[in-house]
């Protein structure tokens, strides 16, 4: 079996931070998921199999600790990036592509470098 660092892989509840959701909303998700666990005793996920979840491919190691911080949620982005528009606004610019989202189940999540990067380009 391959050797895999602790840090290479998250728990329940440290995809549940991540996420920014509950821990049942969490395993619901990786459930319904083509993921499997890494580990069963404890159960872990690997990051890399998380961030394909979220539409991202590979990520480099010298950005993953970046890719490991909570994503943020709607309001969020709405007050920090976006005051002038309203909640429903940026999930609709979401669902359309537009803004760089992540839907996990029914609730969008997004990662603060992607904004970032969405402002600096347009």
């Amino acid at each position: 079996m391959q050797y895999i660092p602790h840090s290479s892989t998250a728990s329940i509840s440290e995809i549940a931070r991540h996420f920014v959701l509950g821990n049942d909303t969490t395993r619901c998700i990786l459930k319904n998921s083509e993921f499997q666990p890494f580990s069963f005793h404890p159960v872990r996920f690997l990051w890399r199999d998380v961030w394909l979840l979220e539409g991202t491919g590979y990520v480099p190691p010298h950005l993953e600790e970046e890719f490991r911080k909570p994503l943020l949620k709607v309001s969020d982005i709405q007050l920090r990036f976006l005051p002038h528009l309203k909640n429903r606004s940026v999930r609709d610019r979401a669902f359309r592509g537009t803004l760089p989202g992540i839907q996990l189940g029914s609730d969008w999540r997004f990662r603060e470098r992607d904004m970032r990067e969405a402002a600096i380009h347009g």
